[in-house]
């Protein structure tokens, strides 16, 4: 069953029995999730007093913790339902703006030094060795991080993905966050693979941003080019120049490499619903076989809505290729 609790003054109160629908969310390009939930209107004497104010912390549970973090919109109108926003602890690195000179610094390392500043407690951060020389002037906290992961992208062709959990930030490399997820129809059945349970599929598949020939551009000369040929057959020239500087010229090929893997492949739009597992959170890999569609392989959660109502867990997602 999850529950929702406030925590004030170190006190934690359980006000589950207070609250309507619960929804959570995430997307892959945003740093942090966000939690909603409304809470009855009642000034009735007996009714329980509702203790959930801005700034209060917020725990929402099942098995597991699934969301921490800050209660941050409250929305009233007349005797409706009391509307919440809450956003976990992500929330101050993309409201709050900052200064950084990196001069050589591993990526790792500089990633260390913001969160230390901005009071982010780490749950772990991966090998990232890329050497950062750069400065930031008066950008994001957030922005500037997924900069530094970009660079790392870039420089090795290993993705990261950030995640909130249990109030630490966790930057893990992508192809480690396969998921598999399952549903209970009754807590005293066994488990189903959640693949069983889709509903409304949607499929959406094009060339349009295909790039399968990389040119590197230097001083004004193609120094280096690269295509998958079985595209090129396939879909005809689709190319991309890129423009490096001297300090890059040794790693030109890599690049190529790296960005036509990224971009010489089809791109998809992909939609679905099923009943809900706490795992699915986007950035994570699911794996699909979904027949109507074609649906079939490793995905990427892009998106992901979770609704909880009448006790029925349901979530939407949004899934792109890998």
């Amino acid at each position: 069953m999850h529950k929702i609790f406030n925590i004030s003054d170190n006190v934690q109160t359980d006000i589950t029995p207070l609250i309507g629908d619960i929804r959570w969310r995430s997307n892959v390009n945003e740093l942090g999730s966000q939690l909603d939930f409304n809470i009855a209107f009642n000034d009735a004497k007996y009714f329980p007093k509702n203790p959930v104010d801005i700034g209060n912390a917020v725990c929402l549970v099942n098995e597991d913790e699934i969301f921490r973090g800050v209660v941050v919109t409250e929305e009233k109108k007349g005797r409706q339902p009391i509307q919440y926003t809450c956003f976990d602890y992500g929330f101050y690195l993309n409201k709050s703006k900052a200064v950084y000179q990196f001069n050589k610094v591993v990526a790792k390392k500089a990633i260390e030094m913001i969160l230390n500043d901005f009071n982010i407690p780490i749950g772990s951060i991966g090998p990232m060795s890329t050497i950062i020389k750069k400065i930031y002037a008066n950008e994001v906290v957030s922005d500037i991080i997924r900069d530094i992961i970009d660079i790392e992208k870039k420089e090795t062709g290993t993705k990261y993905r950030m995640e909130m959990r249990a109030g630490k930030l966790y930057i893990e490399k992508q192809e480690d966050l396969v998921i598999k997820a399952t549903f209970k129809l009754a807590e005293n059945i066994e488990s189903y693979d959640i693949i069983q349970a889709i509903s409304n599929p949607s499929r959406k598949r094009s060339i349009e941003e295909m790039k399968n020939s990389i040119g590197i551009l230097l001083n004004d000369q193609v120094i280096e080019k690269m295509e998958d040929k079985n595209l090129v057959d396939k879909y005809g020239v689709l190319q991309d120049i890129v423009q490096i500087s001297n300090k890059d010229k040794v790693q030109a090929k890599n690049i190529a490499e790296k960005m036509l893997k990224d971009l010489g492949k089809v791109f998809e739009e992909n939609t679905l619903e099923m009943l809900g597992n706490d795992l699915v959170r986007a950035g994570r890999i699911i794996e699909l076989e979904e027949p109507i569609t074609g649906l079939s392989g490793k995905y990427l959660v892009e998106d992901v809505t979770h609704t909880v109502s009448k006790g029925i867990h349901r979530m939407s997602l949004g899934l792109g290729v890998i």
